[in-house]
């Protein structure tokens, strides 16, 4: 622990010594010299000589002289051709000139191979005191005379100054009295001795010293009335003058002990109405002995003015008083002297034929009103009338309510008139035309231009239409906001206006719909509108982009357009970004009109990044970044839903079809009538028709029996045709008729073929080619037994190896005539109706059996 405490002391205790040493060698070289400077104060401009002397011991004892000793300004060597020495022991130097500011000198010896310091001084620059000049003096009865001065350019000496005043017997004159000074504060211009008399002479002095020199000023000469400062007059009171509703008189005092003449002095009169911050003065000269009242006129009615005083000794050296008291009165009240702003709303017609109408109006200024508004009064004037009605629904409006009235009026065309009224009289009327409903309106403006005159207000400029009926224009604007409604401000506006500056809540950075009216003899035209920023910002957001379409190389974008409030200006232009992964961003820009863009080019099957900048003319925000692939095969990315959509309105249909089958069903597939219940089935005899019903065998629906008309002599003919090996084509029959025959009967009932004399260019076909029609119309019948066109058969196959049985020739022309003509009488039978019937049915049954017969063999095959 001993130990360690040494070590501490002597680690703090060599640095000290050290210091010691070198203090005290330091102390022993400055005490081995001096340092002289003449000047001690230099002058600006002026140079100085310095002096640095070695005593001789000190000399002899280190072995310097004058020539080891270097001189140093503000620690820069001083060249050495400006040194000088004296003997071995004194170093001079010259300096031609100083900074204002002042230096430090300092000289040093070169010993031990460096510089030590043997001597430093401050070296001030300044000037002694230049002459002062006494600007005005001031002399306040039974107080004192104070004087300010010129203290003339600074010296960077302190200097001090004192006033002496001394009364004399006469202006300029010998001495009266001792003088009285006063010496000023450091750094003040003015100092007061007490001199009370205002009515002796004085001689005044300022004297100026410093270490330099000193300086006095010229003697000034003053009586003390010349430089007084009277006491303020007093405002005795303000009243109104009698038979002068727009004057005011004010009487006013002197304070007697400093003046006794209200002439001798000259005053001002202040004065301004309440709720100004300028007064306005007028000078006062009395040339009485006491004060008169000051009258003012022209002042406006029904308004308070507040009035003061000053006064001033008529000398060139005197000064004002201090202001007076305030006195204060209001003009008398008198009639509005203006008409009120005027303008209308009008709504469409109701049901009952009538419309509203909202007159609104601007209240008159204080100086328009002359006084307090009590009310206003609306009238109605009728077309081809010069008089004009009140109208009760506004009566009795006072300036405390919405400056507005609605009334119900007619279609027709009116006259609105609107006055203000006051305790003293009633304004000028305003009026304005309600044109009638359905009238077209008068042309508007042609040229309509709206700027920023600041950020708190829009300039206004129009062309007016050159015709001489115009009476007056009407400004409107309004914020246009997606959040809050359209808050109408007007203004009328003269008809010699051609601008004007709006400021009525405009703000930055919304937008303004600014609409102008010519008024025509008091009729509105048409109205023109503009919109506009008092300053535009950037967006507050930018646009969200969304993928319509995708293909391989390329997609369909949009967005929608930025919200009013959002905008902040009016939006120039969209660029739309993009970028594909790991590769670089390109751009494309669009016109602000403009709200879906197509991008082409683009790489298949890749996911791109984009955004949309939306930019105004001070600057552009950007929306949020979307991603979207491009795809694989082109095949469009509405495909799915598109699919499911067509599967549901299919679904849809189908249902719709199975609910309305019915209905469809008639639309489409109307109802034929059923052949069987056609007189076509009354040809074939009762019991044929019941023995084909009856049959057992292979029935079919519907089948067509072809039984051609022959002519006389060919009966045989066709029955032999019967027999053949082979059909002929059932299109080169002659003639024919085709008759629709619902039976249950089987699809073998008749087979005819034809002589050649009945074929048809039709291309031949076998009879198992002949399929039955399903249905068969009667073409037409010639009359008696000729040919019948467009035969259609219904055949079965006549192939010889069936073995169809054929009827005999006899009974086959039987049946066939009973079966084409059952009313027709054989001139063979005689008239007996009965037998013919009776015979007509046996041998149509004997055919119709073999028929069938056939049919049952062919079927066995």
């Amino acid at each position: 622990m001993v130990s360690v405490q040494k070590h501490w002391e002597r680690g703090w205790l060599y640095p000290l010594l050290w210091l010691a040493l070198k203090a005290g060698a330091e102390s022993s070289w400055q005490d081995c010299s001096t340092l002289t400077v003449r000047p001690p104060v230099a002058r600006p401009g002026s140079g100085v000589s310095a002096s640095c002397v070695l005593s001789p011991a000190c000399a002899r004892e280190r072995g310097v002289n004058a020539a080891d000793v270097a001189w140093r300004l503000d620690g820069e060597e001083i060249p050495r051709d400006q040194y000088g020495s004296i003997g071995s022991t004194v170093s001079t130097v010259t300096l031609s000139a100083l900074p204002l500011a002042g230096a430090n000198l300092s000289c040093h010896a070169r010993y031990g191979g460096s510089d030590t310091l043997l001597q430093s001084r401050e070296i001030r620059v300044a000037s002694p005191p230049a002459q002062p000049k006494i600007l005005s003096c001031i002399s306040i009865h039974l107080a004192n005379l104070s004087c300010s001065w010129d203290p003339g350019p600074e010296t960077l000496l302190r200097t001090s100054f004192t006033l002496s005043v001394t009364e004399v017997m006469r202006r300029c004159g010998s001495k009266f009295k001792d003088p009285l000074e006063c010496r000023a504060a450091p750094g003040a211009r003015s100092c007061p001795v007490p001199a009370k008399n205002l009515y002796a002479s004085y001689n005044v002095t300022v004297r100026a010293e410093n270490e330099l020199g000193s300086q006095t000023s010229p003697v000034l000469c003053l009586y003390g009335m010349d430089a007084v400062k009277l006491s303020p007059p007093r405002v005795v009171s303000v009243s109104a003058v009698a038979g002068r509703e727009d004057c005011l008189a004010v009487i006013w005092d002197l304070h007697y002990s400093e003046i006794h003449h209200a002439s001798s002095a000259l005053y001002e009169l202040q004065y301004r109405a309440r709720g100004e911050k300028l007064w306005k003065q007028t000078l006062i000269d009395v040339r009485e002995a006491s004060p008169v009242p000051v009258r003012l006129c022209d002042l406006p009615a029904f308004t308070e003015y507040t009035f003061r005083l000053r006064s001033r000794y008529k000398s060139d050296m005197s000064h004002w008083s201090e202001w007076s008291n305030k006195g204060e009165a209001r003009t008398p009240e008198r009639a509005p002297s203006k008409e009120p702003q005027l303008w209308r709303r009008i709504e469409p017609l109701d049901s009952e034929g009538e419309r509203r109408v909202t007159l609104q109006w601007k209240p008159l200024q204080r100086h328009e009103a002359n006084g307090r508004i009590l009310g206003y009064r609306v009238f109605r004037q009728r077309p081809g009338t010069l008089e004009k009605t009140e109208l009760s629904e506004c009566s009795g409006t006072t300036p405390l309510a919405s400056p507005e009235c609605s009334v119900l009026l007619s279609a027709e065309r009116c006259v609105l008139s609107l006055s203000a009224y006051s305790s003293a009289g009633q304004s000028p009327q305003a009026s304005i035309a309600i044109p009638a409903a359905g009238q077209a309106a008068l042309p508007g403006l042609s040229i309509l231009a709206v700027s920023p005159a600041d950020d708190h207000s829009l300039l206004v400029q129009w062309k007016p239409p050159d015709r001489p009926s115009v009476s007056g224009f009407i400004l409107e604007w309004c914020v246009l906001s997606e959040r809050e409604g359209c808050v109408l401000h007007w203004h009328r506006l003269g008809r010699h206006s051609r601008d004007t500056v709006i400021s009525e809540s405009i703000e930055p950075e919304r937008l303004y719909r600014v609409s102008a009216y010519v008024l025509d003899e008091g009729e509105a035209g048409d109205p023109v509108s503009v919109q506009a920023y008092s300053r535009q910002g950037a967006p507050s957001r930018g646009p969200s982009l969304r993928p319509k379409t995708t293909w391989k190389t390329g997609l369909q974008l949009e967005w929608d357009p930025i919200p009013l409030d959002d905008r902040r200006g009016f939006i120039q232009n969209y660029t739309i970004f993009y970028q594909s992964e790991g590769g670089v961003w390109d751009f494309v820009v669009v016109n602000g009109s403009v709200h879906q863009l197509r991008l082409d080019g683009l790489s298949s099957d890749q996911e791109y990044k984009l955004h949309a900048v939306a930019s105004t003319d001070q600057g552009g925000t950007a929306g949020p970044d979307i991603y979207v692939q491009t795809l694989r095969d082109g095949t469009m990315l509405l495909v799915i839903p598109l699919s499911a959509l067509l599967t549901l309105i299919s679904i849809i249909v189908l249902l719709a079809c199975v609910q309305q089958r019915q209905a469809i069903k008639k639309r489409f597939f109307p109802t034929i009538p059923d052949p069987a219940d056609s007189s076509l089935a009354n040809w074939m005899p009762k019991k044929i028709w019941m023995d084909f019903r009856d049959y057992q065998g292979d029935r079919c629906l519907k089948t067509q029996v072809d039984i051609s008309a022959p002519r006389p002599g060919t009966v045989q003919e066709t029955q032999s045709s019967l027999n053949r090996s082979e059909c002929q084509d059932p299109a080169s029959l002659g003639g024919g008729v085709t008759i629709p025959i619902q039976t249950y009967c089987t699809s073998a009932i008749l087979q005819h073929c034809t002589g050649d004399d009945y074929v048809r260019e039709t291309p031949r076909r076998s009879c198992a080619e002949q399929g039955s029609v399903e249905y068969s119309t009667v073409m037409g019948i010639a009359g008696g037994y000729t040919q019948i066109p467009q035969a259609k058969l219904a055949l079965l196959p006549c192939n010889p190896d069936l073995r169809v049985q054929t009827p005999s020739q006899d009974l086959f022309n039987k049946t066939y005539q009973s079966l084409l003509y059952p009313d027709m009488k054989d001139p063979d039978q005689g008239t007996e109706e009965e037998e013919e019937e009776e015979g007509s049915v046996s041998t149509s049954s004997l055919l119709l059996e073999q028929l069938m017969q056939g049919r049952a063999q062919n079927s066995g095959l």
